[in-house]
C-alpha cells in the first residue's frame, strides 16, 4: 500500500498560521467596527441632584394658618413686571403693622413656600444697623469671603457686592428695621428683599403693604383656627370665634390665649369671661394692644414663682439672645458680689439653680411668652413690653445687675479681644435696657454702660457707643460731685465717641471740658497727661480733614503730656513712648518725616525695652516705624518692622484671622514687600509672599500693586503722610 506523504515543510504551516491570524484580526476589527456603527445609544447620566439652598438665620415656628393668600401678594410683587423666574432686579417687599400682627411670621412662611426658587435665603434682624452688618456677616463662609471676627461695614460691604456678582437668585429679609437709613446701602443689587418694619413711611421703590390682622368673621376663618390650634381644640369654634375677635384677630395674642386655654383647660366661653375680668383691672399703656396685655397677664399669673422672675427679667433684656446662661454665669462673675445687694434673695437662688432656670424657661416656652428651645430663645417685643407692665418689684434692676456680674472688666475688659464673644452676647441687653429708659441711676448701670461702649468702639460700632457715652456721664452727673475723676473721664469718652463719628466741634468741647477739669482738680496727673493725648488725637484729625493750622496746637498737647508722663513715670516708661508715638504723628503730618521717624524710632526702643516681646504695643511701634521707612524710600529697612508687627498681631489674636489690627499690619507688609519687588529685589519671591498674604487677608492683588506704586524706591526726605497712629487704641476706661 503506497503511504501518504508527510507535512515537514514547517515554513508552509508557519505561512498558514500567519494568514489565519491576520484574517482573525480583520473579522474581529470588522465585527467591533459593526457594533460601534449599529450601537444603541446609553442612556444620559441622570442630572445631579438640586443643592439645598442656602439658608442662614431663618427662624422655625408652628405651621402658620390664614396667609396664604399673603404670600401669593408678595410674591407677586416680587416679581411684578419681571417675567416669571426670579429676576436678576433689585426687588423688595416691605411688610408694615403693628407689633404682634404677624410680620415677621408672614415673612417667614413665604421663605419656607418659595425656599426651592432661591439659591440662598438670610435672615437678619435689623433693629439696629450693627444687627444688619452682623447678619450680613454670616454670609462670609458660604460666599468664599473671610469671616470677620468682629462684623464692619466694609466686610457688609463685600458680601452685598458678591451676591450682586453673583447672578444667583438670593432672598434677604430684614427683620424689626426702625429707619430705612440703617439698610439703604446693605441691599444686594439683583437679590429679593423683604423688610419688617412698624414704619410704613419713607419706602420709595418697594412694594409696601400693611400687614393685616387675621379674620376672624366666620367658625372657620384664619384667626379662629390659629386660636383653637394653639388651645389644641377642635371644637367650639363659634366660642372660639367671639374670643377671636375680642383679641381683634391679633396673632401674637390668640397664640398666647390659646397656649393659657391649654394649659388652664378653660372653654373658649370661660377665656371671654378671663380676659374681659383681667382687662377691667389692668393698666392700660399705649405701648401695646389691650388683646395682647390681656392674654399675656393671664399667663403669667399662672407661672410658677421662678418662671415669673425669668419672664421680668427678659421683658428688659433684648428681645432676642434670651438664654439660662444669663442668669447662670452670674454667680462665677467677677463681680457678682459688688453687686449682689441689687439682686433679691429669690433671683439669688434661682441663678445658682440650674435645673430650676431651665424649667423656668421650658414654662415660658409651654405658654408661648417665649419662642425658640434650649440655650437660645427670643420673646416678642409686644410680650415683654406687657410684662413691663407688670413689674412687681426691682427686676429691672436685678437685669442690670446680672449683667454687670459677669460683663468682663478690670485685668479682662473689653479692649482685649478674647473677651469679645462673651461682649457681644451681652451688650444687645445693655441697649435695650438703655433704650427701655427703666434702669436704675446705680453703680451697676454705670459699669455697664462704660464697659459695652469700650467694646462698641473696639469693634467699630460708634453709632452704637454714643448713647452709652451720653448715658454714662449722665448717671455720673446724678451720682457724682463735679470735682469727682470719673465726671472728667466721662466727658472724655463722649468726647471720642463724637470724634468717631466726624462730629469734631462736639468732640472738641467735651474733651477740652475733661482737660479743664483735670487742670482744676488734678493737676499735674496721668489722667490729665491722657486728656491732653486724646485732645492732641483729635486736633490731627481735625488737621488732616482740611485745617492744617490747627497742627500747632495738637503738637503742643502731645508735648504736655509727653512733659507729665516723664516727671511721673520716668523717661522710658511705656506712657511715655506713648506720648513720643503720638507727637510723631503730629511731625508727619506736619512733613517733618526726620523728626517723626526719631520720635517713632524712640517710643519704639522704649517699648522694647520695658514691653514683653508679645505686647500688641510693639506692633504699634514697630509698624509705625516701618511706615515710616517705607515712605521715606528705605522698603529695606521697613520689611523687617513691618514683618515683627504682622507677628506680634497674629499671635496676639492668634483666635481672630481677619482682625483688623492684623489686616492692617499685612496691609503695609504687602506694600512694603511690592515695592521692593518692583525695585528689582527677589521680585517672584516677594511678590509670591504678597500674593499669599492677599489671599490669606482678603485683599485684591492688582490693587495692592497699584497702591503700592504711591511708595518711593530710593530714599526720599521729609515725606508728609496719614500713617498709622495709636489713636484707635486710647480710650479712657473707667471701672467702678
Amino acid at each position: 500500500m503506497e503511504q501518504l506523504p508527510q507535512l515537514t515543510d514547517w515554513g508552509l504551516w508557519a505561512n498558514i498560521v500567519t494568514v489565519l491570524v491576520f484574517v482573525g484580526g480583520v473579522l474581529g476589527w470588522l465585527y467591533k467596527t459593526g457594533r460601534w456603527i449599529f450601537r444603541k445609544p446609553e442612556p444620559p447620566a441622570p442630572p445631579p441632584p438640586p443643592e439645598p439652598p442656602i439658608r442662614i438665620g431663618v427662624p422655625t415656628g408652628r405651621p402658620v394658618l390664614g396667609r396664604d393668600a399673603d404670600v401669593a401678594e408678595i410674591r407677586a410683587a416680587l416679581l411684578a413686571d419681571h417675567g416669571e423666574g426670579v429676576a436678576l432686579v433689585n426687588s423688595g417687599a416691605v411688610l408694615a403693622g403693628q407689633g404682634g400682627i404677624g410680620k415677621s411670621t408672614l415673612a417667614r412662611h413665604y421663605a419656607k413656600t418659595h425656599e426651592a426658587d432661591y439659591h440662598g435665603i438670610l435672615w437678619t434682624l435689623a433693629e439696629t444697623r450693627q444687627e444688619a452688618i452682623t447678619g450680613l456677616c454670616g454670609l462670609s463662609n458660604a460666599l468664599g469671603l473671610p469671616t470677620p471676627d468682629q462684623p464692619e461695614i466694609q466686610h457688609a460691604h463685600a458680601v452685598v457686592a458678591k451676591i450682586a456678582r453673583s447672578g444667583k437668585n438670593w432672598l434677604i429679609v430684614f427683620d424689626n428695621v426702625e429707619t430705612r437709613a440703617d439698610i439703604d446701602d446693605l441691599i444686594p443689587e439683583g437679590a429679593h428683599v423683604i423688610v419688617t418694619t412698624r414704619q410704613g413711611q419713607g419706602w420709595d421703590g418697594f412694594s409696601t403693604r400693611q400687614t393685616d390682622i387675621l379674620g376672624f368673621d366666620a367658625p372657620d376663618a384664619p384667626a379662629v383656627r390659629v386660636l383653637m390650634d394653639a388651645a389644641g381644640r377642635d371644637e367650639g369654634a363659634e366660642d372660639a370665634r367671639a374670643l377671636a375677635e375680642d383679641l381683634g384677630g391679633l396673632p401674637l395674642a390668640l397664640v398666647v390665649m390659646g397656649a393659657f386655654l391649654r394649659d388652664a383647660e378653660m372653654s373658649f366661653s370661660e377665656g371671654r369671661g378671663a380676659l374681659d375680668a383681667i382687662l377691667d383691672r389692668a393698666p392700660q399703656n399705649a405701648g401695646y394692644p389691650n388683646s395682647v396685655l390681656g392674654a399675656v397677664r393671664l399667663s403669667y399669673e399662672r407661672l410658677g414663682p421662678d418662671a415669673r422672675i425669668v419672664a421680668q427679667l427678659c421683658a428688659f433684656w433684648a428681645a432676642e439672645g434670651l438664654g439660662p446662661m444669663l442668669l447662670l454665669e452670674a454667680p462665677a462673675g467677677q463681680n457678682w458680689e459688688a453687686f449682689l445687694d441689687l439682686i433679691p434673695d429669690e433671683a439669688q437662688a434661682l441663678a445658682q439653680d440650674a435645673p430650676g432656670v431651665r424649667a423656668a424657661f421650658d414654662e415660658l416656652a409651654a405658654r408661648s411668652l417665649l419662642t425658640g428651645a434650649g440655650e437660645t430663645r427670643e420673646m416678642h417685643r409686644m410680650t415683654a413690653a406687657a410684662l413691663r407692665g407688670l413689674d412687681e418689684g426691682a427686676m429691672a434692676s436685678t437685669a442690670v445687675a446680672l449683667l454687670a456680674a459677669v460683663y468682663p472688666g478690670g485685668d479682662r475688659n473689653p479692649s482685649h479681644s478674647p473677651q469679645w464673644p462673651l461682649c457681644a452676647r451681652l451688650t444687645p441687653h445693655v441697649q435695650a435696657l438703655l433704650a427701655g429708659g427703666a434702669a436704675p441711676e446705680v453703680a451697676a448701670w454705670d459699669y455697664l454702660l462704660n464697659q459695652a461702649g469700650i467694646y462698641l468702639d473696639q469693634i467699630a460700632d460708634y453709632q452704637g457707643r454714643l448713647p452709652m457715652a451720653r448715658e454714662s456721664l449722665r448717671i455720673k452727673r446724678a451720682r457724682l460731685a463735679e470735682d469727682h475723676r470719673n465726671i472728667a473721664v466721662a466727658h472724655a469718652n463722649l468726647g471720642v465717641a463724637f470724634q468717631r463719628l466726624g462730629r469734631f466741634n462736639e468732640a472738641e468741647a467735651e474733651l477740652t471740658r475733661a482737660v479743664a477739669l483735670h487742670e482744676a482738680h488734678r493737676p499735674g496727673s496721668a489722667d490729665l497727661a491722657s486728656a491732653h493725648d486724646l485732645l492732641g488725637l483729635l486736633l490731627l484729625e481735625i488737621a488732616g480733614k482740611g485745617a492744617p493750622e490747627r497742627l500747632p496746637e495738637a503738637a503742643r498737647r502731645h508735648q504736655q503730656a509727653l512733659a507729665l508722663r516723664r516727671e511721673l513715670f520716668g523717661r522710658r516708661s511705656a506712657p511715655v513712648a506713648l506720648a513720643l508715638n503720638n507727637l510723631g504723628g503730629v511731625r508727619s503730618a506736619q512733613g517733618r518725616g526726620r523728626a517723626a521717624a526719631r520720635l517713632y524710632g524712640a517710643a519704639l526702643a522704649i517699648w522694647r525695652a520695658v514691653l514683653p516681646a508679645s505686647d500688641a504695643r510693639l506692633a504699634h511701634g514697630a509698624l509705625n516705624s516701618g511706615a515710616m521707612w517705607l515712605m521715606g524710600g528705605a522698603a529695606e529697612k521697613a520689611e523687617p518692622l513691618l514683618r515683627e508687627a504682622l507677628e506680634i498681631r497674629e499671635a496676639a489674636f492668634a483666635a481672630q484671622p481677619q482682625h483688623p489690627d492684623r489686616r492692617d499690619a499685612a496691609d503695609w507688609l504687602i506694600a512694603c514687600l511690592l515695592t521692593r519687588a518692583r525695585a528689582g529685589v527677589n521680585r517672584g519671591a516677594k511678590e509670591a509672599e504678597a500674593k499669599r498674604l492677599c489671599a490669606q487677608y482678603g485683599f485684591d492683588f492688582k490693587k495692592r500693586q497699584s497702591n503700592a506704586l504711591q511708595y518711593p524706591t530710593a530714599p526720599k526726605i521729609g515725606v508728609a503722610a496719614r500713617i498709622n497712629t495709636l489713636n484707635k487704641a486710647i480710650t479712657i476706661t473707667y471701672t467702678a
